[in-house]
Parts: structure tokens; sequence; C-alpha cells
């Protein structure tokens, strides 16, 4: 297994049947479409090699080399578009993979990470995340790691948006700017003079982010 490498088999035959047969044998079945591809290709892939090509930091944001085995190979490069997880085992069992213009933008789920710490600490307050990840449009290539977002400035009541991350150049956010990444709260016992924000933040789950 190769960083940034994979291949898988193109698969001539489709359909439920087939998909068991294919779990069983320690694959699982998927589809390849989009840039270069007249029409979306049926694959079977091995699991374990999927996630031995992913960048350790970069995870399903990596570009692989995908060489689609069979009759003719075909290499292009690709990203992990989507994926479905069994309920009860929590295992992958299908995978959609996209042929991407690494020369165009694409859209990408990035994770949000804290640096520091905030003021609001100093009376007790606690963090609570809305959400650790953002949706962010760029160039493969350019596909950030994380995000970092500063919560030095929090005090009690303060919340920070979307838009207080500081994105790196050839970056945009693809999703609207104004919401809420993280929020202080004040501890039980102690209101907040910002009763709406508190309002809103107490219905989220209080966690810390991990850190930078």
């Amino acid at each position: 297994m190769e960083v940034g490498k994979l291949a898988v088999q193109h698969r001539a035959t489709t359909g439920k049947g087939i998909s068991r047969v294919t779990r069983r044998e320690g694959d699982v079945p998927g589809v390849c479409y989009g840039h270069g591809l007249e029409t979306p290709l049926a694959v079977t892939l091995n699991v374990k090699a999927l996630k031995g090509a992913f960048d350790p930091e970069k995870r399903r944001n990596t570009v692989l080399d995908l060489t689609i085995e069979g009759e003719k190979s075909v290499t292009v490069q690709a990203m992990v578009w989507d994926f479905q997880i069994s309920k009860l085992r929590r295992e992958i069992t299908h995978v959609d993979l996209k042929s991407i213009d690494p020369e165009k933008e694409v859209e990408a789920v990035v994770p949000v990470v804290s640096e520091g710490s905030y003021a609001g600490a100093v009376e007790g307050g606690l963090l609570s995340w809305a959400r650790h990840e953002v949706k962010v449009t760029s160039k493969p290539a350019l596909i950030p790691t994380k995000l970092v977002i500063d919560i030095a400035p929090l005090a009690l009541g303060d919340t920070l948006h979307i838009s207080d991350i500081v994105l790196p150049e050839g970056v945009s956010f693809a999703e609207a700017t104004k919401l809420t990444i993280v929020t202080c709260i004040a501890p039980k016992g102690l209101k907040s003079d910002d009763k709406d924000v508190e309002a809103e933040a107490g219905a989220a789950e209080v966690a810390e982010a991990p850190k930078a």
C-alpha cells in the first residue's frame, strides 16, 4: 500500500447478489464517475488498501492516483466522495469515488481545531461547539488539512462564527459564514449577559475541541 495510490477492479456485473459475494470475500463494491469518464464505472475495492492510500492528515480529502483495472486499465485522479456504513457492524459497505480535474475547484469538508486559551475560562466559562468541521471550496491540492480558529477573545456569552476563521489563499467557504462554530457559555449557577446566546449554546454539546 502506498499513500496517494489505489488500484480497484472494474466490476462488469452489478446487483445485490454480486455485492454480497464481494463483501464476503473481504472487498466492497463501489462506483467511480466524473472527469474523463464517459459513464460511471462499477468497481470493487479493498477497504484496507483504501485506508492505506489516505494521507494521515488529509484522510478522505487525499487526492488519489486511481487505477481502474480491467480489460483496459484506466488511471485517473480521484477522491472519495461518499461512502455507506452498515448500522450494525459500522463497516464500510460501499464507496463512491469521483474522478477530478486537478485544475478545477472541488468542495471538501475540513476539520476545525482551536488555538490558545479563552478569556471566559477564568470565570469558569465552558466551550460549546456547534460544529467541528466546515465546507470549503478550492483546487484539490489546496485543500487544507485543518482550519484553526483563535478562541482567545471568547468571554462569557461570546460566539465565534465561520467568518472568524482565517482561510489560506485559494480557499473559500462553501456554506453560510454566519453559522456558529463555538460559544463560551456560563457554567450552571452563573448567568450569562446574553440570554439568547446562552439558550442556543445550552442546546449544543459542551465539549473541548481538539487542540491544534
